[in-house]
């Protein structure tokens, strides 16, 4: 399931299965973002590790011109979430499922991560319209730890809140209303020594990223 890859579609009892979870709260949103990876220094981690931080879980499936994502919260909740591009920017569909429904596309061994995000307010980039930061760590676990019930799911968030094994790269999204900033890189609020756009061209550097989000970051 490679991020650059060609997405395989679902066979048809995994595509009615993920139909009947997602049946109700179905909402439709439209949102656009700059999105880069990058490399904190010793500087940019500490001001990373100060900030508050919600942690997640994201299950991903393959679907064919767009992208399927199981998310689990800290709070125990679990959302499905559908997006496919639109003219320019993307189209989501969210539904919440339950916790039960979502582990079970876990164990199943979809690719998932263990996400802390940081969620920043704009500051005075507001006035280019930017609505707020989203600024992801991932966290290394040991193998594909067993999440068999939502009590394994709290604990597991537990261990790892505090642990400070996580990837290197860090992926910072900014969401807006309209395009205005021409050079995302600098305004990111933190320092950093290193970056690579979300999709890049270099094909050494997709290979990094497809390694870094496939192998490196795995649950």
């Amino acid at each position: 399931m490679g991020l650059f890859d060609t997405l395989a579609r679902l066979d048809k009892a995994q595509e009615e299965e993920i139909i009947r979870v997602a049946g109700e709260s179905i909402k439709h949103e439209v949102e656009k973002e700059y999105c880069v990876w990058v490399k904190p220094t010793q500087a940019g981690w500490d001001w990373l590790h100060a900030q508050s931080a919600k942690m997640f879980m994201d299950i991903l499936m393959p679907i064919e011109g767009g992208r399927r994502r199981i998310r689990i919260k800290e709070d125990g909740t679990a959302q499905l979430t559908l997006k496919r591009k639109f003219q320019d920017g993307k189209v989501e569909e969210n539904s919440d499922i339950g916790i039960s429904s979502a582990l079970s596309f876990y164990k199943d061994g979809y690719l998932a991560h263990l996400v802390k995000r940081i969620h920043l307010e704009p500051g005075e980039l507001a006035d280019k319209g930017a609505k707020h930061w989203d600024i992801d760590i991932f966290t290394i676990t040991t193998g594909h730890p067993a999440i068999e019930v939502s009590a394994d799911f709290n604990d597991l968030i537990t261990e790892m809140r505090s642990s400070t094994s996580v990837g290197d790269w860090v992926k910072v999204e900014l969401e807006v209303e309209r395009y205005e900033i021409a050079d995302v890189l600098s305004v990111i609020p933190f320092e950093f020594d290193g970056h690579i756009p979300a999709t890049p061209k270099d094909p050494e550097d997709q290979e990094y990223l497809r390694d870094y989000w496939d192998s490196v970051t795995r649950m």
